[in-house]
């Protein structure tokens, strides 16, 4: 499972792979916008990556955030840092969506049952929305140690469980299979097995 085979992402393999980035952009193309605007601390490379073992050593959690790295994915890239607590893709989804003009998401998978606190969070930036900050929908379910939450943002896709929504319990209302579906049905390759050895790393030079 996780990011060798099934559905990504995945608390799995771990925190670097508990929320990831999907956009529909070249994968060396948005390292290299990401990079510009990172600035001159740090520095652009081609790691030697063949595997998982390889990614989960290089993104370890650390603080402060210091690598992210951007990997083919059948056509897509997927983006995966070293955050505090695993990838933390922030505001990157909405500025690629507005300066790159491609769709760009942010996604987390963390189960009920699962280390940490349980999440299920889709957010879609898109470049032809009306919203200021290029989101499509949002639709997010979790617990981050009080009372679950459930809200949603946007207009709501035709492929989505509407009925969902009635559940009595917030945490049933978007599950990480919903959150599987509806990134394949979004068009996401989500079950595809990122090429490695394609990988761009930025990391922030040592001081």
């Amino acid at each position: 499972m996780g990011l060798t085979t099934g559905n990504h992402p995945s608390y799995v393999a771990g925190p670097v792979a508990q929320e990831v980035g999907y956009f529909q952009a070249d994968h060396r193309g948005l390292a290299n916008w990401c990079y510009a605007g990172l600035g001159a601390a740090f520095e652009i490379v081609s790691p030697d990556w063949s595997s998982v073992d390889d990614v989960m050593t290089a993104l370890m959690p650390t603080a402060p955030l210091s690598r992210y790295a951007f990997v083919d994915l059948a056509g897509w890239t997927l983006m995966l840092n070293n955050g505090p607590n695993g990838t933390d893709v922030g505001v990157m989804p909405s500025l690629a969506a507005r300066q790159l003009r491609c769709r760009a998401i942010r996604a987390v998978c963390v189960p009920d049952e699962g280390p940490g606190y349980p999440a299920r969070i889709l957010e879609v930036y898109g470049p032809d929305t009306e919203s200021p900050l290029a989101l499509e929908r949002s639709v997010v379910a979790a617990d981050d140690g009080g009372r679950w939450i459930f809200e949603t943002a946007g207009r709501p896709y035709d492929f989505e469980d509407g009925d969902s929504r009635q559940r009595r319990h917030k945490r049933d209302r978007f599950t990480c299979e919903m959150l599987h579906r509806y990134l394949r049905a979004l068009g996401v390759p989500a079950t595809a097995v990122p090429d490695w050895t394609t990988a761009v790393l930025i990391e922030l030079l040592p001081t």
